[in-house]
């Protein structure tokens, strides 16, 4: 889990995306989605972890713990 005084690297998974600054790991959590039926494209992956995030704990969602 991620710590409290640990700095998110973006905002938004979806501006992070438009904007390109997704590392590849980023991106293949983003494409797994897709190759796993749970969303049509890689905005809409971006969209779902972004909604996520004010469903689950910011800090534990951002960092994948």
């Amino acid at each position: 889990m991620a710590s409290p005084h640990e700095k998110k690297e973006f905002e938004s998974w979806y501006r992070a995306l438009i904007t390109g600054v997704l590392t590849p790991e980023q991106l293949a959590v983003l494409q797994t989605m897709v190759d796993e039926g749970q969303v049509e494209n890689l905005e809409m992956a971006a969209h779902l972890l972004d909604w996520q995030e004010t469903v689950i704990d910011p800090d534990e969602h951002m960092y994948g713990h």
